[in-house]
Formats: structure tokens, C-alpha cells, sequence
């Protein structure tokens, strides 16, 4: 049993605050042992607006939703394993 992990730049959805919005997050896909299931750790988001305001948007991508909180110009990702800022 192998736990593989594969770094990726993958394209996200933001919405939130009245806002849908488009960038992209680095994250690390992590197979489990035993199985086809995955996860993805430590995803960095970036490329979204100057002006996106603080708040709470969802991230989307690969068929996940992942809470986030945009706050003082960095992001805390509520429903993953790590954040970015």
C-alpha cells in the first residue's frame, strides 16, 4: 500500500458575497491506501480579483465543494486539509 501524491494546478470556482468568480488553487491529491479515494491537502488559491471583498464563498473544483473564507487579503479553507494565505 502506497500513498501517492500528486501536486496540481486546477482550475476553481468562487462564489460568494454576490460574487462568481474564476482562478485556480495548487493543491496536493493524496490517494489512500487500499483504495481509489482521494483527498486534496494544503490547496493554495490564486488568481482571483484585487477587489473580491472578505466574506464566505465556496470553492469548487474537481466535484467538491470546499468552504473558504476570504479575510485581510489571504483565504482560511474551512473543509480541507490546510489553507493558504
Amino acid at each position: 500500500m502506497v500513498l501517492r501524491r500528486i501536486r496540481l494546478i486546477l482550475p476553481v470556482q468562487l462564489e460568494g458575497m454576490g460574487r462568481h468568480e474564476h482562478c485556480r488553487v495548487h493543491a496536493t491529491k493524496v490517494s489512500l491506501p487500499g483504495s481509489d479515494t482521494y483527498e486534496y491537502v494544503r490547496p493554495l488559491i490564486f488568481g482571483e480579483p484585487a477587489d473580491l471583498p472578505d466574506g464566505i464563498y465556496a470553492l469548487t473544483f474537481d466535484g467538491r465543494s470546499i468552504p473558504s473564507q476570504h479575510l485581510n487579503e489571504g483565504w482560511v479553507i474551512r473543509g480541507a486539509h490546510g489553507s493558504s494565505a
